[in-house]
């Protein structure tokens, strides 16, 4: 065959390493298999459902809906003032404040990433360890990418006198970018001192404040994980956030998400708005909009708004009670002490304390998969597998 061999030289690349766990589950034969390492919410029976009000708002598009004709490409109608009015509360001065739709978290980390090149940033700090996608996706921008301490594996917590000396060394030019809450993988949060701590560095190094938002709410509540934004906003003339409506609506597959941008002025906040949506027009021209006129509806109506933070708040009071139920289990075969440090994180991730070896050992013998860093996903812990899975660590640990 004559023609073109251009792509002839391309040879495979390797597995995502997080979707490589979700492919070898499906591929294991086991019937008691359990996916440790699954990115999404997760009720007991196994489950990631539709949230009640986002159903609702759904069959009311369905029924109302009679065109599919483009939408502006800065935001689905009602989207973007939702979110704003989310994230910094009623009363809070906007005029400062840009939001355009993205495609999900990751389209909004990346519309960032283009709009810092524009703006002449040097390079993107990331804690380490970070969620495994962050630096190919920012990295892909151009810009460097750097990495400070973040996580003490020792305590389980973060080892904030490292995180702050990192960031001591940052100036003009740097953006640091900070997890919103639930920090994946580890789920040890800084605390409200800390923030302060660093938005003060922040002010005084004069480098920006990049916040990667995805797990909204299931830290400590919605009110409560808008701390970092509106004290953001109340001392810093500028910071971004990435904002995903994945996990907090459910809408994973819809990829509705944000960038907000916080800018000195009225003036400076249009203009971010401009480069944002020609960043998006270039990489995919427009947001898909099923995803964001639900979020519109549900946090347009004054009902089905309250329903969905009443589900959203059982959702995160059940990953806490799993993080319970695998201390406690672990604490009862003998692993005294060794997953304590889960009581004192967030969301739905943690580190177990193993290796990859140990991993491959769970994945082997027991039928767990999970993240060679040993990340877990609490949300498949439950009241019927607990035993068991503390019965498999404690195997590989004290092997």
């Amino acid at each position: 065959m004559k023609g073109s061999l251009m792509f002839a030289g391309l040879t495979a690349l390797p597995p995502d390493s997080l979707l490589g766990v979700t492919a070898r589950f499906r591929a294991d034969p086991r019937p008691d298999k359990i996916d440790l390492g699954v990115g999404v919410f997760r009720d007991r029976q196994g489950r990631t459902p539709v949230m009640r009000a986002v159903a609702e708002a759904q069959a009311r598009l369905v029924a109302t809906e009679t065109t599919k004709v483009y939408l502006p490409p800065e935001s689905a109608p009602g989207f973007a003032d939702a979110i704003r009015a989310l994230i910094f509360g009623a009363g809070f001065d906007d005029s400062r404040v840009a939001v355009v739709q993205t495609p999900g978290g990751s389209g909004a980390l990346r519309v960032a990433a283009e709009l810092l090149k524009r703006a002449s940033a040097q390079a993107i700090v990331v804690p380490a360890p970070t969620w495994a996608n962050h630096e190919p996706l920012l990295g892909a921008s151009g810009l460097a990418i750097r990495s400070i301490p973040y996580y003490d594996a020792r305590t389980g917590g973060v080892d904030f006198a490292a995180f702050y000396a990192g960031a001591e060394k940052l100036g003009p030019g740097d953006a640091l970018l900070i997890h919103g809450g639930c920090h994946n993988p580890s789920g040890a949060d800084l605390s409200r001192e800390e923030i302060d701590a660093i938005i003060d560095l922040a002010a005084a190094k004069k480098f920006l404040p990049f916040v990667d938002c995805a797990y909204h709410g299931f830290a400590e509540g919605l009110e409560a994980d808008s701390y970092i934004a509106r004290a953001m906003a109340r001392r810093l003339p500028e910071f971004l956030i990435a904002y995903s409506c994945s996990k907090n609506f459910g809408l994973y597959r819809e990829r509705t998400g944000a960038v907000v941008m916080i800018g000195a002025d009225e003036t400076a906040a249009r203009a971010m708005t401009t480069h944002a949506v020609n960043a998006g027009r270039q990489m995919y021209s427009m947001p898909p909009a099923h995803g964001a006129l639900l979020v519109a509806e549900v946090l347009g109506d004054r009902a089905l708004e309250q329903d969905w933070r009443m589900e959203l708040e059982t959702m995160r009071l059940a990953i806490k009670r799993s993080r319970t139920m695998l201390v406690e289990a672990a604490r009862a075969h003998q692993l005294c002490g060794r997953l304590d440090h889960l009581l004192n994180q967030n969301g739905m991730f943690s580190l177990l304390p193993i290796d990859e070896a140990q991993v491959a050992a769970l994945r082997e013998r027991h039928a767990l998969h999970l993240v060679n860093s040993g990340r877990i996903n609490l949300c498949a812990v439950n009241e019927d597998n607990a035993e068991r899975i503390a019965e498999a660590l404690r195997d590989v640990m004290r092997a």
